[in-house]
């Protein structure tokens, strides 16, 4: 059977040791016994090494043959996924330096949001300007796996391992009309958009203008035409001056003045979904007070 190596540099010192014994301490032989120790690898001589780890550098002198004998020399444990500047096999050699790393992995979740989109699609039963939603969105969620890597606790990877829906995302879908005509009275009016609003009345008067007669604007609307019956007030972002609507009364009383008007004037209060119908009398503006009406933007 083969004898190994550490056998044999056993037997080798255990020879030196002998022969130290029986023939003394002679300086002569005691060079010559210490070469031969050096040759056989039986005596190991020291060694001036630096190891860097864990965020200090530590100088030392060491007596050992490998790169693994001297971290466990510095009593050095090596980490699964640390990373080290030699091999654990490399000889040790004077002046030596060798630099630890230590390498952590961990895995992380994340939630991330997944938006929904709005789906339209047209409704031909509906009058065009007119939107219905029937279906309400949701935003689902989504978790996303990862690896990240920490190099002396510093982050310098993350990797994507998987991901999953958590909750699945519902999509809005909105109707929306593509009627562009209506009948009323005998007649068919083209109309680009339909909304509806809250309608007041005014007159020409001081409690709705803030001018009396002899006034040299007085009766006269923002579009310089004088006021008259069939005029309204409008809020010209939403319906453009000197365009002709159609305004439908939605109750009993507000039904009675249905019929097609002529937006002429504005307002400081007629902002938005909002407008002023004209009256001659006060009293007939009073009675009116706010109703709530569906307007057609005609067609030019």
């Amino acid at each position: 059977m083969a004898i190994s190596r550490t056998k044999t540099k056993v037997i080798a010192a255990l020879g030196v040791l002998l022969a130290v014994t029986l023939f003394g301490m002679g300086s002569n032989f005691k060079e010559f016994s210490q070469k031969i120790g050096y040759t056989l690898g039986v005596f190991t001589p020291v060694r001036q090494i630096t190891i860097a780890a864990d965020g200090q550098t530590m100088a030392l002198a060491v007596r050992v043959a490998t790169v693994e004998e001297a971290l466990a020399e510095a009593r050095i444990v090596l980490g699964e996924h640390d990373r080290i500047s030699r091999t654990l096999d490399d000889k040790v050699v004077d002046q030596m330096e060798i630099v630890i790393t230590r390498v952590t992995k961990s895995e992380i979740v994340e939630h991330e949001r997944i938006y929904f989109h709005e789906v339209r699609r047209a409704n031909h039963n509906l009058e065009r300007g007119v939107t219905r939603t029937v279906q309400r969105g949701r935003e689902g969620r989504r978790a996303n796996h990862y690896e990240v890597v920490y190099e002396n606790g510093q982050r310098v990877l993350k990797t994507l391992l998987r991901s999953e829906i958590i909750e699945p995302k519902v999509d809005r879908i909105v109707e929306y009309g593509t009627i562009g005509s209506l009948s009323r009275g005998g007649n068919i009016y083209r109309f680009t958009r339909v909304f509806y609003v809250t309608a007041t009345a005014y007159t020409k008067y001081y409690e709705s203008t803030g001018k009396n007669p002899g006034h040299p604007a007085f009766g006269i609307t923002r579009s310089g035409l004088p006021v008259e019956l069939g005029h309204i007030a409008v809020d010209p972002t939403l319906i453009p001056l000197l365009s002709h609507v159609w305004v439908e009364g939605l109750c009993s009383f507000s039904a009675q003045f249905t019929g097609k008007y002529f937006a002429t004037d504005t307002g400081s209060a007629i902002r938005g979904n909002r407008i002023d119908i004209f009256f001659e009398r006060v009293e007939d503006a009073l009675r009116f007070g706010r109703r709530r009406m569906r307007v057609y933007l005609l067609a030019r």
